[in-house]
């Protein structure tokens, strides 16, 4: 299966690193191999906190991808916060800054007034404004905890068959979730740099990968057995 989606201003590797060009979107269904996290660690400096880490994406047919990342929040975690994100993917960087309003915050999930905008050529899109309202899980992510991208396939499906629901084309359906922007899936991931990181390096693949399976067996199945399907779950 081979996507291929024309979208002025936008192309993405088939890693789900986005580079602002008037090209056209490719994104092929290859497995992804392997996403190792290989460094991370955090540190509080003058009342912020900086997490780093460095990631290895693996995709079949692939050089491995070497993403590295630095998320700084400042403010109250539970309440009012920001959050700058700097990412390098070996060739180019990419920013973004989000102000985020904690407001509601249960047992497993947070809802969350996100307010921003990302810029550069990797991962983040080009001065791409966020303004929305999303209900994220309050779930960290330890190093190479390997239900993240369990948990970044079900959004995704859930948000696929939402829009194939709505009559939008599957070949537009990965620009649409994986650009960022207010209905950018990653956002979903926002508040932890691990899981950000891997979701915006395997967005795009693992978008066109569930594509094909939900074309195979639906959406009825549900979420869970398209991404057991995908081989993530």
């Amino acid at each position: 299966m081979h996507i291929k989606v024309c979208h002025k201003g936008l192309t993405t590797h088939k890693i789900g690193i986005y580079i602002h060009d008037d090209l056209i979107i490719s994104l092929m269904t290859k497995k992804i191999k392997s996403v190792k996290v290989l460094h991370f660690d955090e540190s509080t400096e003058k009342e912020a906190r900086i997490q780093q880490a460095s990631i290895l994406i693996e995709i079949e047919g692939e050089k491995p991808k070497l993403i590295q990342g630095t998320q700084v929040l400042k403010g109250d975690a539970n309440g009012n916060h920001t959050i700058n994100y700097t990412i390098f993917d070996g060739k180019n960087i990419g920013k973004a800054t989000y102000s985020i309003n904690t407001m509601e915050k249960n047992k497993n999930d947070s809802k969350l007034k996100i307010v921003g905008i990302s810029e550069g050529k990797a991962c983040c899109g080009d001065s791409k404004p966020i303004d929305t309202t999303l209900v994220v899980s309050n779930k960290t992510y330890s190093s190479n905890d390997p239900s993240i991208q369990c948990d970044i396939c079900q959004a995704l499906v859930k948000e696929i068959c939402e829009e194939l629901a709505d009559g939008i084309p599957s070949d537009e359906i990965c620009v649409d979730v994986c650009v960022a922007g207010a209905g950018d899936i990653c956002l979903l991931f926002v508040e932890t740099l691990i899981g950000y990181l891997i979701c915006l390096s395997i967005c795009a693949s693992l978008c066109a990968l569930a594509i094909e399976e939900i074309t195979d067996y639906g959406c009825s199945v549900g979420a869970e057995y398209i991404c057991q399907k995908v081989g993530v779950c």
